[in-house]
């Protein structure tokens, strides 16, 4: 299931950088791009393929930034798992010594052995 969806998933990608690609294409006229201290004369399929690249890159950065919490979150649940089973084994342990001794306890108490007052 999982790699059917990884599937589409490329091939999602795939259409998508057809089409921009395909629109960056047609679009070749120079355009006047302002950066707020400086103006310049760009190809527009560079501004359209730059704006892309930037795009991805934020998008990378906010994924790298999501894998490395999730990471970080398996790595805490892992050690709260063992710290749990650490601990429900010596619950374990602790509740079959109790059983032993209290099989104990039930039995009979052994009466120590009377001197025959007759010898």
């Amino acid at each position: 299931m999982d790699n059917m969806k990884n599937q589409w998933q490329v091939i999602l990608g795939i259409i998508l950088v057809i089409f921009i690609a395909i629109f960056a294409i047609i679009n070749v006229d120079s355009v006047e791009v302002n950066f707020l201290f400086a103006k310049a004369n760009w190809p527009l399929v560079l501004v359209i393929l730059g704006s892309v690249l930037v795009g991805c890159l934020i998008i990378f950065c906010l994924n790298i930034a999501k894998v490395r919490t999730a990471n970080k979150q398996i790595k805490q649940l892992k050690a709260e798992k063992t710290e749990l089973s650490r601990q429900l084994a010596a619950a374990e342990a602790m509740h079959s010594k109790k059983s032993t001794i209290d099989v104990k306890k039930t039995e009979a108490p052994i009466e120590p052995k009377k001197e025959n007052p007759n010898l």
